[in-house]
């Protein structure tokens, strides 16, 4: 067993903990139409099950946001972001949130896959909601930041999608919101190398999947348009920076906010509009996230 294991799944039952103290002191946003737990494969797995999310009373087709989790790959479930989904869905959008089946019991190319079969189901699905499949987007936040990159762009390559043994989902996504995204694992980097060996095993730097760990390496000028929000509380903040400077390389259009607020005379934290969507700032950065997706369609 990987020796720091035990260390992880401490960390991650006391986020655990606070995400759920965070839940409980909060309010959901009324007036939205929840339909919870849909298996995209139906194995009876946790890890294979999505929610969907849309204002009460619609009539027409809304545009689609499909938010992917974080919590470091090893931790985490689709009701953490809960509520930031429904912040989404208030200002006029249809939101998918994802599980996927996580890392420690299984490898990161099983994740791809499972994010894969639940984007592939809602492609099939989507028809049965208020859903215009022709403005779909993509959102994830700190690791989920990273599997939106690589979502996109083996969703993009014939090629990459040989390597992960997935097909190409029947969805185009017109543009990404990377928050507090992590986008480099590779190189040495002791706060993300540490996940390595959980995500792709014991020799995890000969993986063939060791790639996918830094964005760069699977980054074209066919991603769509990003918007990247980080703040000044934010622990892997310069991972933003960086993304940024992936996508001006390869001359993809993205738009970019760190925020210098603070809330309760704090720096903003790591992932603060998910985790704190009803604050001031919270929701002034979700705004600018749904404004930019309409501005792509």
């Amino acid at each position: 067993m990987y020796i720091l294991k035990p260390i992880l799944d401490y960390n991650w039952k006391k986020c655990g903990e606070a995400d759920q103290k965070r839940i409980a002191s909060q309010t959901p946003t009324p007036g939205i139409e929840q339909i919870v737990d849909i298996p995209y494969i139906d194995d009876g797995e946790k890890g294979h099950l999505l929610d969907i999310y849309y204002p009460e009373g619609t009539k027409t087709p809304l545009p689609v946001i499909i938010d992917i989790h974080g919590g470091g790959w090893m931790y985490g479930y689709k009701e953490i972001n809960k509520y930031f989904c429904l912040k989404l869905a208030s200002k006029g959008f249809c939101v998918a949130s994802i599980n996927y089946r996580l890392a420690g019991d299984v490898l990161f190319d099983d994740q791809i896959r499972d994010i894969f079969a639940a984007l592939c189901w809602l492609s099939q699905n989507l028809k049965n909601y208020p859903a215009d499949t022709k403005n779909v987007f993509l959102a994830g936040d700190s690791a989920g930041g990273h599997f939106a990159c690589v979502t996109a762009a083996v969703n993009l390559s014939a090629e990459l999608q040989g390597d992960f043994g997935v097909s190409y989902t029947g969805l185009d996504f017109k543009g990404i919101a990377a928050i507090s995204p992590a986008v480099q694992l590779t190189g040495f980097n002791p706060v993300m190398n540490v996940n390595l060996p959980v995500l792709l095993g014991k020799n995890c730097r000969k993986s063939k999947y060791y790639k996918y760990m830094d964005v760069k390496n699977i980054a074209s000028e066919n991603l769509p348009p990003f918007y990247i929000l980080t703040s000044t509380g934010d622990f892997i903040r310069s991972h933003s920076y960086k993304l940024a400077d992936i996508l001006k390389s390869h001359g993809v259009p993205y738009r970019m906010h760190d925020f210098e607020d603070k809330l309760d005379g704090k720096p903003l934290n790591h992932v603060f509009s998910v985790v704190n969507p009803y604050s001031e700032p919270g929701e002034r950065a979700n705004t600018e996230i749904t404004d930019f997706f309409k501005s792509l369609m």
